[in-house]
């Protein structure tokens, strides 16, 4: 049986048990749902178990009843006891049912098997005005009066805004207070929205055609028509019935807290207070002030008021956040113009790295090209990270402010202050092909862990508890976030999470004298009057890269020589490094896409799949941005500034050995010395000195009391040279002309 007979079956079982029990017929007439139509059109039922006799010890209907929800996986009916409401398409096929409890001592009357479905939409598809009841039987009791454009709300809300606008619906008429935020949803779609105080007791006891038909077909300034929720500057004015709320504050920010300045008043007097609406505390005094101020009783009404008011601002900061997430926009002709002429220069590299200087970024050529390309990054399946390490005021962070305004906006997160928790809570794809900027250590504790698997696994998911708003059942709900994502994160800390480090390439900033001589220089001509045309400029530059890397199109990129590769394998983590050195040709091509042949190759199922392939060119690029340092920074398990403080001590020492004639490994010196030979801070000699122990590159001498630590290097020290083991670009040419032949 398919989950449609499956519907039918169980509808037509509950229907013939609701006409043979005396006593829920007999609940439904004290109700005022007599009529026979409304029984015989809705198919109207009543869930009393008989759907478990057919079932038995037949194992398969068993399981296909729980996965259709009728049945939950203990063996019980998930509707029992209950009237029994089955929900129509507008093909009039059961899509969902929803179970009403007449017991007035049932905590959750209202229950259903999915959020799905509208009640009445095959007779609401074809009208203009909707009325909406909180429950089913002021539904029924309408429909029986023939205002058959009824409806009852259950599930998710935003299905009644998308089915009316789809269908035309131009008014909706409110009979219950509460729901204030789809009130505030459906003014905010276009629709008119009403409020409307019906007398059921009136419906309930007899004809009441002529009354509602006089109700609803009045202006809406007679039927309350004022909008129950209205945006003021800074904030939100709630219009209910017995009190209205001006609630001030930074609403619109996502945070995780939501403090504000509320007023609440009536004609003839108010109360203001300061409170966070998150905070249950805050709450609470808040409504007792309330109920002593204005002389209320009904708590569960002032705490409904407060709910109303956290769900609409909770709900505002989600449009917000979901018009802050702008999806790629067309280009114009002239704006791909701009961004193919730049991608399909024979010199790609070197125009990155002059546009690099000109928005003020002076020399290191690398680090810059390496940089954009880990932004470029973002747009292929496994992308490239890096982690960039230096003192405060090196640089690092305006390299990587640099590279942001090259992103295009709706693919860049930029964070200064990162939770634990706070990628869990990302929208499903928020994240998918961005370029994540993570600031200092600081702004990122505690959140190493997802941020790994984010990298690693390409998506992160997290369990948590949730209430079942049909059930009132606590169930584990999973949420997932979606990469793959490229990571750039700057730190000064010179010990950094060796998980974090074996998955990015590591780079250090140019902190030599030279280097801040040509920063200064770039500082002064700012202010110039050339610098501040400069300036005018830099918004074009900026726009050629943007408009360029929204013309980048996701394809398969394959290596053609990379069985020729070779790579040192001396340590384990080489492993990693290894696949993260693949990964940077394949960028490098992958920002060439339009200077490659697209080539196709036809699966066995027929299916062609596009592909480009990387050249020599790409790998001569990547050989020449790990030289130097950077790929022995990845590679070398000693963080990067102690490594550079050590060259330092060596050249230090080498000085000193010419002018006093004294081998270099005898020489004693202080942090003290080598504090005034690089300039380094006292935290920064301090903590590096403590690594270089560690790694037994430093002796520490052991002196009396009151005098200073001092230190000898142990043994000699020569600087690592991976490359040695990898293929020059030359060798690489050799190697496929051969391999060609």
């Amino acid at each position: 049986m398919t989950q449609a007979e499956i519907f039918q079956r169980y509808v037509e079982l509950c229907h013939t048990a609701l006409l043979e029990d005396d006593r829920v017929l007999d609940l439904l007439r004290k109700s005022g749902i007599h009529d026979s139509f409304l029984f015989e059109s809705f198919f109207l039922g009543n869930a009393d178990g008989r759907i478990l006799e057919p079932v038995g010890e037949n194992e398969e209907i068993f399981q296909k009843l729980v996965a259709a929800g009728i049945l939950a996986s203990d063996g019980k009916e998930v509707l029992r006891n209950r009237v029994m409401i089955p929900i129509f398409d507008e093909n009039k096929a059961v899509v969902n049912l929803v179970g009403y409890s007449l017991n007035p001592n049932t905590k959750h009357k209202l229950r259903w098997l999915h959020p799905g479905g509208l009640f009445n939409a095959p007779f609401l598809r074809n009208c203009k005005e909707l009325i909406v009841t909180e429950d089913p039987l002021p539904c029924l009791l309408l429909i029986q009066q023939d205002v058959s454009n009824a409806t009852f709300l259950f599930g998710d809300d935003q299905k009644y805004i998308h089915f009316s606008q789809e269908h035309g619906i131009r008014k909706v008429f409110f009979t219950f207070e509460g729901k204030a935020r789809l009130f505030y949803e459906f003014l905010q779609a276009g629709i008119s929205a009403h409020r409307v105080d019906v007398d059921f007791e009136r419906l309930r006891l007899g004809t009441a055609r002529d009354y509602l038909e006089d109700l609803f077909s009045a202006t809406s300034e007679n039927v309350g028509s004022s909008e129950t929720i209205l945006e003021i500057e800074n904030g939100l004015l709630f219009q209910f019935p017995h009190l209205r709320y001006r609630v001030i504050g930074n609403i619109a920010e996502a945070s995780q807290s939501l403090r504000t300045n509320i007023k609440a008043f009536t004609d003839q007097e108010a109360y203001v207070d300061t409170l966070d609406l998150f905070k249950n505390r805050d709450r609470q005094n808040f409504i007792y002030n309330l109920m002593d101020r204005f002389s209320l009783r009904d708590q569960v009404q002032l705490e409904n008021d407060l709910n109303q008011i956290i769900e609409t601002i909770e709900n505002l900061r989600g449009k917000k956040t979901k018009e802050q997430k702008q999806t790629r926009p067309e280009l114009t002709d002239s704006q791909r113009d701009i961004g193919m002429q730049f991608l399909r220069n024979p010199t790609l590299i070197d125009e990155i790295e002059e546009d690099y200087t000109r928005l003020g970024y002076v020399r290191e050529r690398k680090n810059k090209i390496l940089l954009y390309l880990v932004m470029t990054s973002r747009l292929m399946d496994s992308p490239i990270h890096t982690i960039l390490i230096s003192r405060s005021g090196a640089g690092k962070s305006m390299l990587v402010e640099v590279t942001e305004q090259l992103c295009p906006p709706e693919e860049l997160h930029s964070v200064s202050d990162l939770t634990n928790q706070a990628l869990y809570y990302f929208g499903k794809d928020d994240l998918k092909n961005s370029f994540i900027v993570i600031g200092e250590k600081e702004g990122r504790e505690g959140s190493d862990y997802p941020l790994r698997e984010l990298i690693s696994k390409k998506s992160i998911t997290k369990a948590i508890p949730m209430k079942d708003a049909g059930t009132g059942q606590i169930r584990t709900v999973s949420i997932t976030v979606h990469g793959p994502v490229a990571l750039a994160e700057t730190t000064t800390e010179s010990e950094v999470n060796p998980e974090n480090l074996n998955r990015c390439f590591v780079v250090g900033i140019d902190e030599t004298e030279e280097q801040t001589r040509l920063i200064h220089q770039q500082q002064r001509k700012n202010y110039t009057l050339e610098g501040h045309l400069q300036k005018r400029e830099l918004g074009k530059i900026i726009e050629k890269h943007i408009y360029a890397q929204r013309l980048l199109r996701k394809i398969l990129v394959v290596n053609p020589y990379a069985e020729l590769l070779s790579f040192p394998t001396s340590k384990l983590k080489t492993r990693r490094d290894h696949d993260k050195f693949l990964r940077l040709i394949n960028v490098i091509c992958f920002l060439h896409q339009f200077q490659r042949e697209v080539k196709t190759k036809k699966l066995d199922n027929g299916e062609p799949i596009e592909y480009i392939e990387c050249t020599p060119e790409d790998y001569r690029i990547a050989y020449e941005l790990l030289s130097d340092g950077v790929l022995d920074n990845t590679l070398d398990d000693l963080p990067s500034p102690a490594r550079k403080l050590l060259d330092l001590i060596k050249g230090y020492l080498q000085k000193r050995s010419q002018r006093d004639k004294i081998p270099v490994e005898k020489i004693v010196f202080e942090r003290k010395d080598i504090r005034e030979y690089t300039s380094w801070s006292f935290a920064q000699v301090r903590n590096n000195f403590r690594i270089l122990r560690d790694y037994e590159y430093l002796a520490l001498i052991k002196v009396r009391n009151g005098v200073a630590n001092q230190y000898r290097l142990n043994g000699s020290y020569s600087a690592i040279d991976f490359l040695h083991t990898i293929l020059s670009p030359e060798e690489l040419e050799k190697q496929i002309e051969t391999a060609t032949k």
